[in-house]
């Protein structure tokens, strides 16, 4: 038999001994008092002979328990056991009336016990030795073999009354052998599975004080409320307490970075997932560390929450290695670009010779109110200077209205910058007062003033020339007092010999002048631009990137950047959104700006092939080959494939392909959206050039 399955039987004897001595003093001192005193009643069995029974129970039951400590052969012992139970019931019977004895229910105890002691097959052989008993006896008291205890008289064999209720009574220990049997095969069952479950949390503790005893990393776990319920000895140690002082601290008295907040729960239980973090430690004696602390939460076998194990890891001097490390490459880098980030509150950011001079430009203009023109390739940061000469102006107070022309429909732009009078056109439901009239006595900015249709720039000239309009639909002149700034991508001179752009509006709008320099003509400033958007994108995607590598920050430095601010923002952004760590590298930076200079952009796949000219006829090829059969399908895929070609060329900048097409910006668009290509420019990391940017040059 296996030592702990002979363990517990031992045990479940114990009981069973201890149970029928509880049984007996109980059954048989309340039979004393009750029936056998009072002879009234009808019964005669003498007190010694009462006493006799008592006595030799509790001496056979004494004599079994020292027995017992003793015997090996249990299961032996154990139908011993119930043999005497059976003799022990018979006797109560006996003396409580024989056949009319209310307690012949007695013999399921040892039926019971016997399905708990030995098994499911021993109860059944029980309940026959009990029913045989049972019968025994009252044939022993019909046949006068025994003395008649009971004044009254002893049923007949031919009772039907008391023939079913002895065979009823019989038939119960059969039953109750089956019910109890049953019973206790589930319960071992059980037991069994929670011994194996039992054995299982114990190798998981051995293992889990192995792995606490020797890991290099503290281990700590806590309640909900954030007490210490164990702690490993490399926590004690970093703890500066014995771990049997550590329990049933508050965990932020002994780290005050992990302090639980103020609802009593622990911080990071409000999230499923805790991102390993870092914290400055001041241990005793020891000065300040650098811990890595990663957090799980400990749930029961109903997935409730229970607490939460912390895992600390010393990093001191690997954060120490890392800082001279970066150090050394930021050396490096600084010395290739050799420039320190100035103070800017205009998100201007520049300290190279042209952003000098557009500086010294915006402080002269700013205090004037003469219209000014910005010109500069898309993406080079008109909007903000233009900005920063309003904030510098006496008009800084009153509003900054920007306008992209080149963003509002023909047959809306008009009302949209002059406003209109109820009912001017169908949906005129009310007045509008129109962007001139919002920004009265503040600044006007008209971005991409060049996408102006030819009826407009009449009105606009007007407004340069007189500071009155009409309304859509009135007859009646509004005056404004507003500063015009005028924004454009393209050459207005060429737009003005090509017709598409009125000379004198032309030369109203040309009274100061500057042209914003490309980012590829101001590179010393590209590293200031680089922080300044590593803190922006690493604060809005809740990241801690840095700085860039050695290898990283010489492929910014040799990219052209045809979208220019704009476009260096994107490639950040894409950067930061990729970087796990603290340091940008190559393989964080989009394909296009990793390919050597000079490299064909038809080599990845992710960018359709570019010519060198996009706008150039191709040469007629040596055979016919026509799209499904079909003249206008081959044109329409021809032009597609010029388009695809042009945004290759512009580096997804949409401006800037419409300029490469020779077309404007509206008429381009309406082609992107002809040939499903409104999204093309996802193809190469960009994104569509906004009107705003907060750290553009």
């Amino acid at each position: 038999m296996d030592p702990q399955v002979h363990e517990r039987l031992r045990n479940r004897l114990k009981a069973a001994l201890f149970l029928r001595v509880l049984l007996v003093s109980a059954f048989l001192g309340a039979l004393a008092l009750s029936f056998f005193r009072n002879q009234s009643e009808g019964y005669a069995v003498p007190t010694v002979l009462l006493l006799w029974g008592i006595a030799v129970t509790y001496a056979a039951t004494l004599i079994s328990a020292v027995v017992l400590l003793r015997v090996q052969q249990l299961t032996p012992f154990a139908y011993g056991q119930l043999l005497f139970d059976i003799v022990l019931t018979t006797g109560v019977v006996y003396v409580t009336g024989g056949a009319e004895s209310p307690f012949g229910f007695l013999y399921s105890l040892p039926v019971i016990a016997a399905a708990f002691l030995v098994s499911p097959v021993g109860a059944v052989l029980i309940a026959a030795l009990s029913a045989i008993a049972y019968a025994a006896l009252v044939v022993a008291l019909q046949l006068g073999v025994l003395y008649q205890l009971h004044a009254g008289a002893v049923p007949s064999p031919g009772d039907l009354d008391f023939v079913v209720r002895f065979a009823i009574t019989n038939a119960s220990f059969f039953v109750l052998a089956f019910l109890a049997g049953s019973l206790t095969r589930r319960l071992r069952l059980t037991e069994s599975l929670l011994l194996e479950r039992e054995a299982e949390r114990e190798r998981l503790l051995s293992l889990q004080e192995a792995l606490a005893r020797n890991i290099d990393s503290a281990l700590v776990t806590t309640d909900l409320d954030g007490c210490i319920t164990s702690a490993n000895p490399v926590a004690a140690d970093l703890a500066g307490r014995p771990s049997g002082e550590l329990i049933g601290t508050d965990l932020g008295q002994v780290f005050p970075a992990l302090r639980h907040t103020s609802t009593g729960r622990l911080s990071f239980l409000q999230s499923p997932e805790s991102n390993p973090t870092e914290f400055r430690f001041l241990k005793e004696g020891d000065g300040e560390h650098i811990l890595r602390c990663s957090a799980a939460l400990l749930r029961d076998t109903y997935q409730n929450p229970i607490g939460a194990l912390f895992i600390l890891q010393d990093v001191t001097g690997l954060r120490r290695l890392e800082e001279k490390l970066h150090r050394s490459v930021e050396d490096v880098v600084e010395a290739e670009l050799g420039v320190e980030e100035p103070q800017s509150t205009d998100g201007l950011v520049g300290v190279s010779a042209p952003m000098q001079r557009v500086r010294e430009f915006i402080e002269k203009v700013a205090r004037s109110d003469a219209t000014v023109l910005l010109s500069g390739e898309s993406g080079t940061g008109k909007e903000l200077v233009a900005r920063a000469i309003h904030s510098r102006s006496a008009r800084a107070s009153r509003p900054f209205v920007a306008v992209n022309c080149g963003a509002i429909p023909e047959n809306l732009i008009e009302s949209e910058l002059f406003g209109h009078a109820k009912g001017a056109f169908t949906g005129a439901v009310q007045a509008r007062a129109g962007l001139f009239r919002s920004a009265d006595g503040g600044t006007v900015f008209l971005d991409e003033i060049g996408e102006l249709p030819l009826a407009l720039q009449v009105k606009l000239l007007r407004v340069l020339q007189e500071r009155t309009f009409n309304p859509v639909g009135s007859d009646t002149a509004v005056s404004v007092d507003v500063r015009i700034i005028a924004a454009t991508n393209r050459s207005l001179e060429a737009e003005v010999a090509a017709g598409r752009f009125r000379e004198d509006l032309f030369y109203r709008l040309n009274v100061l002048t500057l042209a914003l320099p490309p980012l590829r003509e101001r590179r010393q400033d590209i590293p200031l631009l680089v922080r300044r958007f590593l803190r922006q994108f690493s604060e809005l995607h809740g990241k801690n990137v840095q700085r860039l590598s050695v290898a990283a920050a010489k492929r910014l430095q040799e990219y052209s950047y045809p979208g220019n601010i704009r476009e260096l923002e994107n490639i950040i952004e894409h950067a930061v959104a990729l970087c796990d760590g603290e340091t940008v590298h190559e393989e964080h930076l989009p394909e296009y700006v990793c390919r050597a200079p000079g490299e064909d952009a038809a080599t990845p796949v992710s960018a359709p092939p570019a010519a060198s000219s996009p706008t150039a006829v191709p040469t007629a090829p040596a055979r016919l080959e026509l799209v499904n059969g079909n003249l206008d399908d081959s044109l329409a895929a021809y032009e597609k494939s010029i388009i695809l070609r042009a945004l290759a060329e512009a580096g997804g900048v949409k401006k800037k392909a419409a300029d490469l097409l020779g077309i404007n910006y509206r008429s381009f668009r309406h082609r992107l959206y002809k040939y499903g290509l409104n999204d093309a420019n996802d193809r190469f990391g960009l994104d569509e050039p906004a009107t705003t940017h907060s750290a553009s040059g």
